[in-house]
């Protein structure tokens, strides 16, 4: 039977994870503040990430159509159109980060998506972008793992050096 430590130090390592899967640049520095070394806080963070680049980009498809039709059944109830009058709609809205991302793509393809995506732009939003754009090339998953890896060993690296944890209050260092 576990004990109380070791349940929380489980939900702890959990808790890493699903940032890490989420919003990886985070992750690291929680994990410095969660009390884990150097190696813990690798391997949770970049497992977590992986698990994240996984998901989104197997599920990435189901996502969006199911994004798609919620939106679709909103427009439908206030303007009270039929559902199908807003299913397939796919206009496109240019934001300021829409634009740099189209940049980056252009500049530098897989690769500059595949960069910026677990620290600058997330891991849901640069997979769903990465497999939108390529979704026929089979090294999408090794680049976005390659990327993820190399930010995980140097946002572990400065979150240990920092150790920011040594800064907060004892009440909310570990809680």
């Amino acid at each position: 039977m576990l004990n109380t430590e070791e349940v929380t130090h489980w939900l702890k390592i959990a808790e890493v994870a699903l940032i890490s899967s989420v919003k990886f640049l985070f992750a690291p520095f929680e994990a410095e503040r969660q009390g884990m070394a150097f190696g813990e806080s690798f391997l949770v963070t970049t497992a977590g990430g992986i698990i994240g680049i996984f998901v989104f980009y197997f599920a990435g498809a189901l996502i969006a159509a199911w994004w798609g039709h919620n939106v679709a059944r909103v427009k439908s109830f206030f303007t009270r159109r039929p559902i199908s009058d807003f299913e397939g709609e796919n206009k496109r809205i240019f934001t300021r980060g829409n634009k740099r991302i189209i940049k980056i793509k252009k500049k530098f393809g897989l690769a500059g998506i595949a960069f910026v995506t677990p620290c600058l732009i997330s891991i849901p939003i640069g997979t769903l972008v990465a497999v939108t754009f390529y979704r026929k090339r089979k090294p999408v998953l090794l680049y976005l793992m390659i990327s993820l890896v190399l930010w995980s060993l140097l946002l572990n690296y400065i979150a240990q050096l920092i150790a920011l944890s040594q800064y907060m209050p004892p009440v909310l260092q570990h809680g």
